[in-house]
């Protein structure tokens, strides 16, 4: 068994987490103020959004099955919001094709129920991303185009902006890669 990451957050972090269940909520609530100053929670899509619009958002943990707005219509807004923020997705339940894809196209997907460790990883891994996505954003001319360089749907060369480091630039995408 390998030892414990030690967790070290920024603590002026927004975290946002979306879930129907109240109950839920407040395990995050209580479990992520121990690490993290901001902890929004809210119960719906709608909610979430007007929060990612009003706050700056470094991660969003959402259910995957919501009345109204589900995870995968979330995620979707989001990345056309913000693309630098991940949005990493939890359920429990059994999905359905759609929402099987949005948990593979999310930025990380964890089985409910789950223990605090497990959490913990994968927010530490969220985290990560967020401080890769934003650092190879300020190589790149245009903030939608960052998720598509780092999955390698789009082209670095053609996306990077004026007089950036390209070299650098593409050690982040491979680290970005590396990462999942």
């Amino acid at each position: 068994m390998s030892a414990p990451i030690k967790r070290e957050y920024d603590r002026t972090s927004f975290i946002l987490v979306v879930d129907d269940d109240n109950t839920l909520l407040k395990f995050f609530k209580i479990h992520l103020n121990k690490f993290f100053s901001k902890v929004i929670v809210v119960q719906n899509g709608k909610e979430a959004m007007d929060t990612i619009k009003e706050k700056q958002i470094d991660l969003v943990i959402s259910d995957v099955r919501m009345p109204k707005v589900d995870g995968g219509e979330l995620l979707a807004k989001v990345r056309t919001y913000d693309p630098l923020i991940p949005v990493l997705l939890i359920s429990g339940a059994t999905l359905t094709d759609e929402q099987q894809k949005a948990c593979q196209d999310a930025d990380g997907f964890l089985a409910k129920p789950f223990g605090v460790d497990d959490l913990n990883d994968f927010i530490n891994r969220g985290m990560r991303r967020r401080e890769l996505l934003v650092k190879l954003g300020s190589f790149i001319t245009k903030k939608k185009d960052v998720r598509e360089v780092a999955l390698g749907k789009g082209e670095l060369k053609k996306s990077i902006a004026k007089g950036a480091d390209a070299s650098e630039a593409a050690k982040i995408v491979e680290e970005l890669r590396n990462a999942g």
